[in-house]
This record gives structure tokens, C-alpha cells and sequence, in this order.
């Protein structure tokens, strides 16, 4: 089944920015490509590192300094603090647990996979980007 670009445009609202912490700029440039041909016009920010995310969040990005609302995609394994503890922290945090949370994995390790879901994200991806995440985006957002 083929994902419409009107139908997954419908289900992005205007204030939704989507977080990327991906410590490969290929694999974001994957990503941000992806959601681009499928429409996606919304704000993108990329981080490099997970420190640089959760310093973002908890800063200039706090949800009660904007009216944004955000779906992080975070890469499991990255430099500085990975994507399982960035996960935790912001589960753990009451200004920050609301925030949708899909994980990409560069491999199918189920023991990960269910310790992610286990930690409270949406979704669990394998790279690269494609439909499947189109699909988990927009099964998100609409639950927002």
C-alpha cells in the first residue's frame, strides 16, 4: 500500500516540528529527504549528538517556552548520550513526557526494540527511512 502525500499532509499540524538526533549526517539527509517528497513541510531541526537535544529541550525548545508541539526521531546509538537515555530523561520529566518518540535503529534487535517501547515510545524503526516511517509519523501526529 502506497502512502499519499494528501493524506499524510492532512495529519501534520502547523506548530508540529519534528526533532531529529541523528549522529550520521547521511543517514538525517536519508531522513529529511524522505519526509520531504512525502510532503512533509513542517520545521526540522537536526541534532548531531543526544546531549545537543536534550540540551535543546531543556532550553530554548521547553515546551512551556513555545506553542510548538514536537515528534522526535532519535537514533539508538549515538555519541555524547544515546537515544535510550534521552528516551528515559525526558519519560522521566514531567514537562517533556508528553513529547512522541519514535527510536531508528540501524538493525532489527528486538531486545532494544521492546526496552524502547518499555520506556514509552511510539514507535521503532529500522533505517533507512522510508514508508514505515512515513506510516509511524503519521500514526503519531494523529494521536496528538
Amino acid at each position: 500500500m502506497q502512502l499519499e502525500k494528501k493524506d499524510f499532509l492532512l495529519s501534520l499540524s502547523d506548530n508540529l516540528v519534528i526533532l531529529v538526533a541523528e549522529d550520521d549526517r547521511n543517514h538525517y539527509i536519508l531522513t529529511e529527504c524522505c519526509l520531504r517528497k512525502a510532503g512533509v513541510q513542517n520545521e526540522i531541526i537536526w541534532f548531531e549528538d543526544g546531549q545537543a537535544i536534550l540540551d535543546f529541550l531543556k532550553g530554548d525548545g521547553h515546551p512551556s517556552k513555545n506553542s510548538n508541539r514536537y515528534i522526535m526521531l532519535l537514533d539508538i546509538r549515538m555519541p555524547k548520550v544515546d537515544g535510550i537515555h534521552i528516551l528515559k530523561e525526558i519519560k522521566n520529566d514531567k514537562h517533556l513526557m508528553d513529547i512522541s518518540t519514535i527510536m531508528l535503529a540501524a538493525d532489527d534487535n528486538k531486545h532494544l526494540a521492546a526496552e524502547c517501547y518499555e520506556l514509552g515510545c511510539q514507535a521503532h524503526v529500522i533505517k533507512p527511512p522510508g514508508e514505515v516511517l512515513l506510516r509511524a509519523i503519521k500514526r503519531v501526529a494523529q494521536r496528538m
